[in-house]
């Protein structure tokens, strides 16, 4: 596991309790308000509320005042230069709160995207496994037990049995990144001939209508997400 994918199993569990009651859809709706509301109180609390409404204030009646001069540029420069001041003054203020406030959606997008990502295939399903390098694939499905892509030479001859102990479309060796997000299908032995495998797993459709790209998860997630958000900062007035 990497370090963003430690409340993954809490938050497997949790899904998996809601699951009985909730469809898939719904569920993501929850975790699109949770996510939204507990970043949003994040940056609330950690950001300096009352200075950054000071600065916005600044800023707005410096902006009026350069809206309504009528005069030589030179003139209409120091307020210029005000408002672009103000305007860095109120990036750096809110920089370390926003950065911290997007750690919890950062949590929930990398579970998100391994729970309601991909799936397995339904059995004897042709599922299509590419290996760079000259090698061939193959998918073993789960009625053969765990399941698995086999790796071939150009002979025939098998190189190695990868297990896929979840549904994730590439396997790969472990690379820097991986302590932050890990693969929580593993990875390749650093001994193998190749560095990643990709297998053409289904996706898994959220909704039963509209387009393809619309049926998977992130449409109905980062639309939701961004509407509690506003929503929620419009409630509690968080500059």
């Amino acid at each position: 596991m990497g370090l963003l994918n430690l409340p993954s199993p809490t938050l497997s569990a949790i899904d998996g309790w809601l699951s009985p009651f909730l469809p898939p859809a719904a569920r993501l709706l929850v975790w699109a308000a949770l996510g939204a509301v507990l970043s949003m109180e994040i940056y609330r609390l950690l950001s300096p509320q009352s200075r950054i409404v000071q600065i916005k204030r600044s800023f707005e009646e410096m902006r009026r005042r350069v809206a309504d001069f009528d005069g030589e540029f030179e003139d209409v420069w120091p307020d210029m230069r005000r408002m672009i001041s103000l305007a860095l003054r109120r990036i750096m203020l809110v920089f370390p709160a926003t950065i911290a406030a997007s750690l919890p959606l950062l949590v929930v997008i990398v579970w998100i995207s391994t729970q309601y990502g991909a799936t397995y295939p339904p059995a004897n399903a042709p599922v299509a496994v590419s290996v760079p390098g000259g090698f061939e694939g193959r998918w073993v499905g789960a009625d053969a037990g765990t399941p698995h892509a086999r790796v071939m030479d150009r002979d025939g001859r098998s190189v190695a049995d990868i297990a896929v102990l979840e549904p994730v479309p590439i396997i790969h060796k472990r690379l820097w990144w991986n302590a932050l997000i890990g693969n929580p299908a593993g990875y390749l032995d650093d001994a193998l001939p190749f560095d990643q495998i990709d297998i053409a797993l289904p996706r898994r459709q959220i909704l039963s209508f509209g387009p393809m790209w619309l049926r998977g998860w992130e449409v109905t997630f980062f639309a939701a997400m961004i509407a509690f958000a506003l929503i929620y900062k419009s409630a509690r007035r968080i500059t």
